[in-house]
C-alpha cells in the first residue's frame, strides 16, 4: 500500500462504494422483488442520507464558523429525519411518541458522526502543522 494512503483516503473510497452499492441494491431488489415495505424504508433513508448530504454543504461556508454551521445543521437533520419517521409511521400516527423513539437515538448518531469528524480534523490539522514545521 502506498505511504499516501492514510485511513481518511480509505474511508473515503469505502464510502463512495457504500453509496453506489447502496443504490444498486435498491434499484435491484425493487427490479427482482417489487416495491414492499423493506423497500420502502430503504428508499426513504436513502433520500434522507442525500438531503441531509446536500445540507452539510453548509460546512463549506467560510463566512460560518464550524459552531454556527452544526447549529443550523442539527436541527434540519434532525427535522429530516423525523420526516422520515412520520413517512415511516415510526410513532403509529402519534408525533409525542414519534419524538419518544426517535430523538434519543437521532442525537446519539448525530453526536458520534460530528465526534468521528472532529477527530478527523484534528488528525489532518496535526499533519498539516507537523508538514509545515519541516
Amino acid at each position: 500500500m502506498n505511504k499516501n494512503t492514510t485511513l481518511q483516503t480509505i474511508l473515503g473510497y469505502m464510502m463512495i462504494g457504500i453509496a453506489f452499492g447502496a443504490i444498486a441494491v435498491t434499484f435491484s431488489l425493487y427490479v427482482n422483488l417489487g416495491m414492499n415495505d423493506i423497500l420502502k424504508e430503504i428508499i426513504v433513508w436513502l433520500v434522507a442520507a442525500a438531503v441531509i448530504g446536500l445540507i452539510s454543504v453548509i460546512y463549506e461556508n467560510d463566512h460560518l464558523t464550524h459552531l454556527m454551521a452544526t447549529i443550523i445543521h442539527a436541527p434540519i437533520t434532525c427535522i429530516v429525519a423525523l420526516l422520515c419517521g412520520w413517512i415511516l409511521d415510526y410513532g403509529d400516527g402519534s408525533v409525542s411518541l414519534l419524538l419518544m423513539r426517535m430523538l434519543p437515538s437521532i442525537i446519539i448518531i448525530y453526536v458520534v458522526i460530528h465526534l468521528i469528524l472532529f477527530i478527523f480534523r484534528r488528525i489532518t490539522l496535526r499533519k498539516i502543522n507537523n508538514h509545515l514545521k519541516k
